[in-house]
This record gives structure tokens, C-alpha cells and sequence, in this order.
């Protein structure tokens, strides 16, 4: 991939590396990151002419960086003395989540074209389908120990699919954007999506996430078939390992996103109301010449546990941990790798 160049120029040296760090750790972004600290060196620089985007303080933003033809230029705002409307300002104390964020998110909107982001790796994206008729069962606990558990070791991308997952209120934070957005911009502007899904990432304990909609009816419509199509462009334009799917029935289409999983787990119970549920659902898949479905279908009748985790971010300590530890990981890593966590 043609990396373009993105500088961050700022007297802070600490902030502006630490920053720097962040950024190059991310290695489905079209930059190759610079830092200056100095207008010495960043003046001086021979390569300025390259320089796709600029991070710039406020505190040592001056006129003559207009005159270098810069095509992206960032304002990281201090206490907003600058007064340069034409150019884009964000707020530089925040976190550098938020901060790259919000470059993405300018820079894919503004850039008439990036260059395309290709996977370097050979190894295929693993889809896991999470699914279960029963309600109350845990499973989207289950999910995201098992995907934070598998962030610990490899690239691992989480998607949940409830109608009201109450994700916001559980992190204490307010999403700009979700799933049902990226599902647009996959639509309308393919060509950008690895960037502007970079702008929509979470993080939480190691795991990657999309936030879930905030408004499932701004997913009415959207085909079995349409869905396996952003996954597979994920697949191309990301170097993401795993891809853990929290479905509910809710998702139209859902046994045909489940037929694209390379694995289904479903977590099961053995009260007679469950078992009812579970044998209906898989007569109906029988019926529909989906029987490929449930024999793909691994089921986990987890035991009682004494207490889960409070938060997200504890679900990786404790009995549910050790059980996924002991129990799903020898059965999912010994295809690929022959090896057991």
C-alpha cells in the first residue's frame, strides 16, 4: 500500500510522540507518521512538498504553513485563539482515540481519493456466529469474554447485533457513530470504508468494536447476502484475524449469515422450555434446507456461575473465562493451529 505522508508538528515533544505512537500502531491507515518539534525541522524539511495531512498546535500554527500547499491541514486547538475558520480545528486535550477519530473522519469526507488498503496477510478472516434461540442465557457475556480472550493474541473484530444492547450506557460513553452508519458508507463509498471504519472503532479491554445500532430500524432492509459482503470487505481492506458476530433474530436473513460463519456456537440449556425452543428452531432449519447450518453448530451448556463480572472491561477474570479457557478455545485453535491457550 502507497502510504501518504501525516506530520504532526508540535512543541509539546511528549505529547506529539506519544501521539505519533498511537497512530502508527494502527496498521490500516493510509499514513506513514512524522513528527516535528521544532520549526527548524519541520521548515527545513525536504519532503514537506509530501505531506498529505497536518497535525498542527495552535500554539505554533503560523500563516506560512497555508503557503506550503499541504492539502490537509488539522488545527489541534489549545484555548482557541485561532481564529482561522477555513481550517479545521479539533480539541487536542482529549484522548488520541478521540483525536484519530475525528482526522479519519475529516480526512475520508475531504480526500477525494485514498489510496486502497490490502490485506498483507495470507490467513483468512475466521467468522464466529453466536447465536441461540433461548433469551437470557448469557450470550452476549459469552461473546465478549470469548472476543476480548482472542484480542489477547490476535486481530479480533466484534459486531453485535441486539436491538437494544444498551452498550452506551454499560461504557459510560456516547457514540458518533454505528454499525447501521458503516453499513452506509459501505454502500455509498467502498473505496473508503477501511478508513472510515477506522473513525468508528472502538476499543474495549484489547477488543475491537463496532458500536451496535442505536436505532435497529436503520438496519430494516438490509440482506443476509449484503452483510457477508461487508464482512468479506472487511476481510480484504483490514488485517483483522477473527470476526466475532453476536446475532440475534433480529438480523434479516439470519441463517444465511450463519451458513457464512467458519463457526456456530449456540449456548444451550436444559429446562424443558429451551429444549422445546432449541428443537423448533432446528426442524425449521431442516425444513428450509439449512441443515448445514446445525451441523456446523457447536453447542455450550455453560454451568452456573457463582458472579460474573460487574463491567466490560472485568470479563476476562473469573469462572466464565476459565470455562471459554478450558473448554471453547481447544475446540476453536485446533483446526488452525493445532495449539491450545
Amino acid at each position: 500500500m502507497d502510504k501518504r505522508i501525516l506530520a504532526i508538528f508540535d512543541s509539546e515533544e511528549n505529547y506529539a510522540y506519544r501521539l505519533m505512537e498511537f497512530i502508527s500502531g494502527k496498521i490500516n491507515l493510509p499514513f506513514r507518521v512524522f513528527v516535528f518539534t521544532s520549526e527548524e525541522k519541520f521548515y527545513s524539511y525536504i519532503g514537506i512538498k509530501d505531506i498529505e495531512c497536518l497535525l498542527i498546535s495552535e500554539s505554533v500554527y503560523k500563516q506560512r504553513v497555508e503557503t506550503l500547499k499541504i492539502p490537509h491541514i488539522i488545527i489541534l486547538s489549545e484555548n482557541g485563539e485561532n481564529l482561522n475558520k477555513a481550517l479545521h480545528h479539533i480539541n487536542k486535550y482529549q484522548s488520541c482515540d478521540n483525536i484519530l477519530h475525528e482526522v479519519m473522519e475529516y480526512y475520508t469526507d475531504k480526500s477525494g481519493i485514498v489510496p486502497a488498503s490490502l490485506r498483507t496477510g495470507l490467513k483468512k478472516m475466521k467468522i464466529i456466529g453466536i447465536y441461540t434461540p433461548i433469551g437470557r442465557c448469557l450470550q452476549t457475556t459469552f461473546s465478549l469474554t470469548l472476543g476480548q480472550m482472542l484480542a489477547r493474541r490476535y486481530k479480533t473484530l466484534y459486531l453485535n447485533f441486539e436491538i437494544y444492547s444498551g452498550f452506551a450506557r454499560m461504557l459510560s460513553k456516547n457514540f458518533e457513530s454505528d454499525i447501521s452508519d458503516l453499513m452506509y458508507y459501505f454502500t455509498c463509498a467502498r473505496e473508503k470504508l477501511a478508513y472510515r471504519m477506522e473513525s468508528m472503532v472502538e476499543t474495549v479491554n484489547g477488543l475491537d468494536f463496532i458500536p451496535p445500532a442505536e436505532i435497529y430500524q436503520n438496519l430494516a432492509g438490509v440482506r443476509g447476502n449484503q452483510w457477508m459482503d461487508l464482512f468479506l470487505e472487511i476481510e480484504k481492506t483490514s488485517e483483522y484475524e477473527y470476526m466475532l458476530l453476536d446475532l440475534t433474530d433480529g438480523i434479516m436473513d439470519l441463517w444465511e449469515v450463519l451458513r457464512g460463519c467458519d463457526h456456530v456456537y449456540m449456548i444451550s440449556r436444559e429446562d424443558g422450555l429451551a429444549l422445546a425452543k432449541i428443537g423448533q428452531y432446528e426442524r425449521a432449519l431442516e425444513r428450509m434446507e439449512y441443515g448445514d447450518v446445525i451441523a456446523k453448530t457447536l453447542k455450550w451448556k455453560l454451568p452456573v456461575f457463582k458472579q460474573l463480572p460487574m463491567g466490560f472491561e472485568e470479563l476476562t477474570y473469573g469462572e466464565l473465562a476459565r470455562y471459554i479457557r478450558d473448554n471453547v478455545f481447544p475446540d476453536l485453535l485446533r483446526e488452525e493451529t493445532g495449539e491450545q491457550l
